[in-house]
Formats: C-alpha cells, structure tokens, sequence
C-alpha cells in the first residue's frame, strides 16, 4: 500500500493507492458535468464560513484549472501519507481544510472550500470538489478571493499558527473587485482592493506558503519569461523562502511535509524520515524543490510540535 511498505496506516487501513488514484481519476472526469447536471451553484460548494477548534489548522488551497492537470488527483492518492505524517509534525489534532481554486472571471466555480476535516473524513471532503479544469489561460487565477476568504471568513480560536499552503502555477490577479468579493467570497468591500493587501492580511492569520509548478516547460533550469514574471510576483507577496518550484506533481505532499517541518522547526528529522522512505533521485528533487525555504532559519515562536517517530516507519 506505502511506499515505504512498512508504517501502520491506522484509520486508513485497507486503502489503496492505485485503486484510490483510479477512482478519484473517474471523479475528476466527470465531476464537473455531475455538478451541472445537480444544478449545483457557485455558492453550494462555498461554505459560508469555516470554524475548527484545532489548534494546528492546514489549508491546501490547490488551483484546478486546466494547467494544473494531475495535481489534485495526486494529492488525494496520498490522502493517507498528508493525514499521518502531518499529525507527526503538527500534532494530533490537526484538521485540513480543502480549497479549490479557479478563475471568477470564466469559471462557474471559481472557489471552492470544504470544512476541516481529519482522518478518513478527508477523503469525502475532497471528493466533494468540482474539478472544472478551466481557467482564463492569461497566466493568472483567483488565489485573491481564496486569501480574501481565509483571511475573513474562518474562525479558529485555539490556533497556535495556522499553516496555508497555496499549490498552482499561474499569479494572482492584481485587485479584488468589491463584485467578486460580494459575489463569491461573500464579503463587502468599499472599493477593490489590492490583492498584495489581501494576501498581506492572509498572512497575519497564517503562514503562507506557495508551492508551484512552473507553468511552461523549458526542458531545462531556466525558466521561461513568463515563469520569471510569475515567480517574481509570488516572491514579492510572500518572499523567496515562502515559494517553492516543484516541476513534477508526485513529490507535492513530501514538499507539503518539509513545510511543515520549516514551521515546527523539525527539519533534520524531514530530512531523515524522507531519505529512509524515498529513492536518492525523488530525496534530491524535493530538497532542491526546498532550497529557498530551507535555508533561512525557522519561526522561533513556533513550538516543536510531534513525538519524533515517524508514523510512515516503524522504529
């Protein structure tokens, strides 16, 4: 079932990663059409508001557009390793909350967001989703209204530091309209606002973290000019030590997992627990992957959090 083959799944006994990745694969194929058949509105996959009692909160907001193309089926056949392995670093009440994010300029679902949620009840939190796999194709989506909505709309009174990991390839939209903000988010705005503010506001709730696929492919390290330009903003919202490249979609929840260790300060047992579970070639992607986040120092506020033992081996 693992790839490590040797680590108690608990709650996901049984599950299987091909068989998972199969299904949620038929999912995405037909979610979308599902939901307009349903009816299903813009503002039924939105929840009002979210509220969790956790104090270790985590929120993978991931771009569906139709750039982004195998991520989020990716993410769900890992469902298990995201769950276990954050409870190590997080602790044992920490809760996840989903959120799909796509363009409110062409799409019919342009944010999605699922409660937080843990164990097994993920799986169906995620399937919720509407993969619609669209987006405007002008380089940037709707990150603004996820942040816009985060930042107001989510309540969690026994949160230490929450943790928010952005995955997607394109930028944020330069403003958010007071239209958008009412329409999707459910928020009043006086006038538009800049989303360097909105994502400013994130940011005092959670730290922020982008994690990115790049959005052309040179077939080398250099990066294409509109990579540069999108890199470039990114970097300016959140800083270089918040953005990490990832050019290929199986490593994303290991890099999720060296976020984590960033924050709880628990980077050489990532380090360990990864190059005892991972091939030397997939251990270099990711730590080049998390160069930039690696490299300065973590958080001194934020306590060390987890036993030291991973739950994906056994001792």
């Amino acid at each position: 079932m693992s790839e490590a083959g040797d680590y108690d799944p608990g709650p996901w006994r049984g599950y299987d990663f091909k068989s998972a990745r199969k299904a949620y694969d038929v999912h995405v194929g037909r979610s979308y059409n599902d939901a307009v058949s349903r009816g299903q509105t813009k503002k039924d996959l939105l929840e009002p508001s979210l509220a969790t009692e956790s104090t270790a909160p985590l929120v993978v907001a991931c771009d569906v557009t139709g750039s982004m193309g195998e991520w989020s089926a990716v993410i769900f056949s890992k469902l298990p390793y995201l769950d276990l392995e954050g409870k190590e670093y997080l602790g044992d009440d920490m809760e996840i909350s989903f959120a799909a994010v796509g363009d409110a300029y062409s799409d019919n679902y342009p944010l999605q967001v699922r409660k937080f949620s843990s164990g097994t009840d993920l799986e169906k939190r995620l399937k919720e989703l509407v993969i619609e796999g669209n987006g405007g194709g002008q380089t940037q989506e709707s990150y603004d209204l996820a942040a816009l909505y985060y930042s107001r709309n989510v309540q969690m009174p026994k949160a230490i530091k929450p943790i928010f990991v952005f995955i997607g390839d394109e930028g944020l939209y330069d403003f958010v309209s007071p239209d958008q903000a009412r329409d999707v988010v459910g928020v009043s705005l006086e006038g538009r606002v800049s989303s360097h503010d909105v994502v400013e506001e994130l940011k005092r709730k959670y730290a922020v973290y982008l994690v990115r696929k790049p959005y052309q492919d040179t077939g080398s390290d250099t990066p294409s000019a509109v990579d540069q330009r999108i890199q470039a903003q990114w970097e300016s919202y959140l800083g270089a030590d918040h953005v990490a490249m990832l050019p290929q979609a199986g490593r994303v929840v290991d890099v999720i997992f060296g976020i984590l260790a960033k924050e709880t300060s628990r980077i050489d047992y990532f380090r360990t627990e990864l190059t005892g579970r991972q091939t030397p070639e997939q251990v270099k992607q990711v730590l080049k992957t998390l160069h930039t986040i690696h490299e300065l120092p973590p958080p001194k506020s934020m306590k060390k959090l987890g036993g030291g033992k991973s739950v994906l081996r056994r001792p």
